[in-house]
């Protein structure tokens, strides 16, 4: 009865015929009594989840009404449906989430978002009449940031107390990372005696009261302007809803404390000359959990898991100090150390920084709020070396770098320079764990591979030397622009069409591993070969990593597998080779295909040496912690 299928055969039929699913009604000592057959049909997936061929499936009563509830009711036409967006943005009522906030849609203030302008030298990426990737440099090229895509302010009145800084939120095709702030303070303080009877505009033209704003967003963060949705019709939607905003996350502060990990994409894409100070709270942090076995202990206090035997190892020593000097305790701490080198091998380097939420020019925001010009906003300033930012993360006027992941190259880079501000902040409590980054006149966006502000975030460090060093690529590596033509197809809705765009989305999830290691390939080959084909082939590499990202949510017209596979035929690999930090990052990688003479900042990593953990103490034997009883 067996009958061989695709991975996409068995979508399409799953998609468009649904899954009949046997059921046995059993009695407590487990006889089956009955069994019936319960017909399941496609309702919605994730964006993410599409990437992993998952998705969620109704038994067929309660689809309609199901349907009818994620969609909000719309209806779509039968042909040139935008049902890419709809995939997209439909499950956002699904999402898990671990708190809900109550807020009035009408106590939303929605602004039409603004566009800000930048004119630079830029490498763009666009395609030939083959449609195949080419990397063209230009003069004197405007970019574009989208100030405050996907954001919003939410008033202190109704942030949750358990909440760091911000929270991502969501509804009926709602998406924003709503970051805390004084948005009624601010509202005194700019109407003063007129703060009672004022009243703000929004993008539809309504008027509200500014002492009842609660929160306030754009038109981006609003999905279901995409499918020509009243804003009347969505306020009533929520209002069905009880009100009920469902809160995603909020920001989080490293595992690690005051320090956290790098990747292998960061470090390749710095200056081989200064790994030496870039590698040095490593290098002394692994020496000192060698030599403290204090320092060792909260080490595993700090990484402890179901999956390891730390706090086990941390108890038997607070229970009884002595057994630091076990034999077995010195065994297990050598190993540990070992694969703790092994992992910082791999590009885990550690920086005084942390993972940092972006939220773009809040104070415009606030200005934006009222009717005035966003430029009046000079919390920031415009800077030829770096881009300016605000957090309580680091000191003010000092400079910091930045990476957003997906991160591929030196172009990627972000210089910034942190600055404060008095109205930064009296307005606005993002914390630590978040900054604000100026988006007028500044090409951050672009800079930082396409980001937007509905929770990305940025690896933000200070350490002096990649600070410096990022300066230097602000300067010297243009920024990226992706100039690829966006998809032309049209779609039916039906469940062949659904099928067809989810298993394109299923081979996407493996060109954004495969654009991303090949980007680094070919920037290891940069700091050895002179050919600027390669140079060219990480900005382009670097754009199809987003692109292979972005495809939930729009589709663009190139084949994104076959681009990266006539880019890798033609970066001469077998010739070139691959190297040697690629036997740390890629487990069972072949090391005949290892080329040692290649240069890189990762491979200054794999050639350290460190001398094997020995303690000066002579070890006690598990005897020691055994008390004897006579038979």
């Amino acid at each position: 009865l067996f009958s061989k299928k695709s991975a996409d055969e068995i979508r399409e039929i799953f998609y468009t015929k649904g899954i009949e699913i046997r059921h046995d009604i059993q009695r407590k000592n487990g006889k089956i009594t009955k069994q019936e057959f319960v017909h399941y049909n496609m309702l919605y997936r994730s964006t993410g989840k599409a990437k992993d061929g998952s998705c969620m499936f109704i038994c067929d009563r309660l689809y309609k009404k199901a349907l009818d509830f994620i969609r909000m009711g719309i209806k779509m036409p039968k042909n040139n449906a935008p049902i890419v967006e709809m995939g997209a943005y439909s499950s956002l009522i699904a999402s898990s989430i671990i708190d809900t906030i109550h807020i009035d849609p009408k106590n939303i203030l929605i602004l039409k978002d603004v566009d800000s302008y930048f004119t630079t030298n830029v490498i763009s990426i666009e395609t030939d009449k083959e449609k195949h990737c080419i990397a063209v440099p230009k003069e004197n090229y405007q970019l574009k940031n989208t100030m405050f895509d996907g954001q919003g302010l939410i008033d202190e009145s109704i942030f949750p107390k358990w909440g760091n800084g911000y929270v991502l939120l969501r509804h009926h095709m709602c998406k924003t990372a709503a970051f805390k702030s004084h948005i009624q303070q601010f509202f005194k303080d700019y109407f003063g005696d007129e703060y009672e009877t004022a009243k703000v505009i929004d993008m539809f033209g309504n008027q509200h009261y500014a002492k009842d704003v609660q929160m306030i967003t754009t038109d981006n963060a609003m999905k279901w302007l995409k499918f020509d949705v009243s804003y009347e019709y969505w306020c009533n939607r929520v209002n069905m809803t009880n009100n009920m905003f469902g809160v995603v996350k909020t920001a989080h502060k490293s595992k690690l404390g005051n320090v956290q990990r790098m990747s292998y994409q960061m470090i390749n894409s710095l200056d081989i000359d200064i790994m030496p100070n870039v590698i040095r709270v490593s290098e002394d942090y692994i020496n000192s959990i060698k030599r403290d076995d204090q320092e060792f202990l909260k080490y595993l206090e700090h990484n402890q898991n179901f999956a390891n035997d730390y706090e086990v190892l941390v108890d038997l020593c607070r229970y009884n100090p002595e057994f630091i000097y076990s034999v077995y305790f010195r065994a297990r701490k050598r190993e540990i150390i070992r694969t703790y080198i092994r992992k910082f091998k791999t590009g885990k380097v550690i920086q005084g920084g942390d993972n940092l939420v972006m939220v773009g020019s809040p104070y415009a925001m606030l200005l934006h709020a009222v009717g005035e010009d966003v430029n009046k906003d000079d919390t920031f300033h415009q800077r030829t070396d770096s881009i300016e930012c605000y957090t309580e993360r680091f000191g003010s006027n000092i400079d910091l770098c930045g990476f957003r992941s997906p991160h591929n190259g030196k172009n990627n880079i972000l210089a910034l320079h942190n600055v404060s501000d008095e109205r930064l902040r009296k307005y606005f409590e993002i914390g630590e764990q978040c900054v604000a980054v100026n988006c007028i006149h500044t090409d951050l966006q672009d800079r930082a591979n396409g980001c937007d502000f509905d929770s990305d975030t940025i690896y933000c460090t200070d350490q002096e030397h990649i600070a410096q060093y990022a300066k230097v690529c602000y300067k010297q590596y243009p920024t990226i622009v992706n100039n690829i033509p966006k998809e032309q197809n049209k779609y039916d809705n039906c469940m062949e069409d659904y099928a067809m765009i989810d298993n394109g989305l299923a081979t996407s999830q493996i060109a954004i591993g495969e654009s991303s290691n090949l980007a680094q390939l070919a920037l290891t080959y940069t700091y050895n070969y002179l050919d600027k084909k390669y140079i060219d082939y990480v900005c382009i590499l670097s754009v199809l990593a987003q692109v292979s990202i972005d495809s939930a949510k729009r589709r663009y017209d190139i084949d994104i597998n076959k681009e990266i596979q006539r880019i890798k035929k033609d970066m001469n690999i077998k010739e070139n080779g691959y190297p040697l930090f690629w036997l740390n990052i890629r487990r069972g990688f072949n090391p005949n295909k290892i080329n040692r003479d290649l240069k890189c900042p990762m491979n200054v990593l794999v050639d350290m040496k460190f001398k094997e953990y020995q303690s000066i103490y002579r070890a006690l034997p598990m005897t020691h912690f055994f008390k004897q009883f006579p038979m």
